[in-house]
């Protein structure tokens, strides 16, 4: 039986099959040739920036970091170091000073003398071989002190922050902490003011581990300019194995004063500390009356040290650094250190007065009400 279509399938047209051309658009011949060549002309040069571009990949050399490296390593190498920090404002050198100094050192053959003190205000200054490299005795703990109080700055530490005492920290020489029983906790500001004030050991032991070891504590000191002090051993270190200088100690309490490296509220702190420092035998016994002091002293037997800044009744401020190398215990070292302490005392004593700015005074009592 044959398919029928259905009944209203629409007949195909054959005409409608065939494909309908559409009109070109013929460009005059002026025209054709010029555009086949700019056509030609582009796909060339594609051609010839393809091959170039190759060629200096291959001729740029490829770096490999070492296994051993890390992304974050390559990332610090390729960022520029910090500026040096700006040294003291050494202006002008007290001449006839040092030689008097030079004189009382010489004086004692079994004695030899290091400092550095420098006029803020001014930039003069008294150096005899202050960048020597010596033995820090409890010195060394003004560094840390500074190193302290940057990490509270940075958030790193908290003031109330736990510390406990472990059997390893604990140093014998100064300070009561190297009694309390192991496992005792203190505040991070209780350890760090016994460290100063009382120039614990074991409490300076403490704040070195809480603030990463003698290597972290190291590179900060050489970032702030510190080329001659390194912490190599605990306290107490009586070998004298970790060093400084005079300048170097001068250098990082002017920092400091002129408000560098700590927080106002850090540096006003540290000073506080640092003016309560419980071994007033060096420096101090130097100062005419009304001058004030904020300084940390040492002393391992051969060598006595001591450095602060000092206020005098006249305005001015100088910052002082001395080491006096003696036999052992040799009461000598000390007069030799007060002799010369005194001296440039004297000559700052003597400076015209500054006087502070005036001040308006508050009422003691509110005044009347105008009706």
């Amino acid at each position: 039986m044959a398919l029928q279509a259905p009944p209203n399938s629409p007949r195909t047209n054959r005409r409608s099959r065939r494909p309908v051309r559409q009109a070109r658009l013929k460009l005059p011949r002026p025209f054709l040739y010029p555009l086949r060549l700019l056509i030609v002309g582009v796909g060339v040069s594609a051609c010839i920036g393809t091959i170039l571009s190759a060629a200096n990949l291959r001729s740029v050399p490829t770096v490999t970091p070492p296994d051993n490296v890390t992304s974050q390593q390559l990332l610090s190498e390729q960022v520029s170091p910090p500026p040096a920090p700006a040294p003291l404002p050494l202006k002008k050198p007290l001449t006839q000073l040092a030689e008097t100094t030079q004189a009382a050192i010489a004086a004692d053959s079994t004695l030899d003398a290091s400092l550095l003190f420098v006029d803020l205000d001014t930039g003069e200054y008294l150096d005899v071989a202050g960048d020597r490299p010596l033995s820090a005795a409890s010195t060394i703990k003004i560094p840390i002190l500074v190193a302290f109080f940057e990490a509270v700055d940075s958030g790193k530490v908290n003031l109330d922050d736990s510390l406990t005492l472990t059997q390893e920290v604990i140093g014998g020489g100064s300070g009561g902490m190297q009694y309390k029983t192991p496992g005792s906790t203190y505040t991070a500001l209780y350890t760090a003011t016994e460290m100063s004030v009382n120039s614990d050991n074991t409490a300076t032991n403490m704040i070195t581990e809480l603030l990463g070891g003698d290597a972290v504590l190291n590179a900060k000191f050489q970032q702030w300019g510190m080329t001659q002090t390194q912490l190599n051993n605990p306290l107490p270190d009586l070998e004298g194995t970790n060093l400084t200088s005079a300048k170097d100690l001068a250098h990082l309490l002017a920092r400091v004063n002129q408000g560098e490296i700590l927080s106002v509220r850090s540096r006003d702190r540290l000073f506080r500390i640092m003016g309560a420092t419980s071994n007033d035998r060096l420096l101090p016994q130097s100062l005419g009356q009304g001058a004030d002091i904020v300084h940390k002293t040492g002393d391992i037997g051969s060598i006595i040290g001591d450095a602060g800044i000092v206020d005098l009744p006249n305005g001015k401020r100088y910052v002082a650094a001395i080491f006096v190398e003696r036999p052992y215990n040799d009461p000598k070292g000390k007069e030799l250190l007060h002799k010369i302490s005194r001296q440039f005392y004297d000559h700052m004593a003597k400076k015209e007065i500054i006087q502070a700015p005036s001040q308006p005074v508050a009422p003691e009592t509110a005044p009347a009400p105008t009706p």
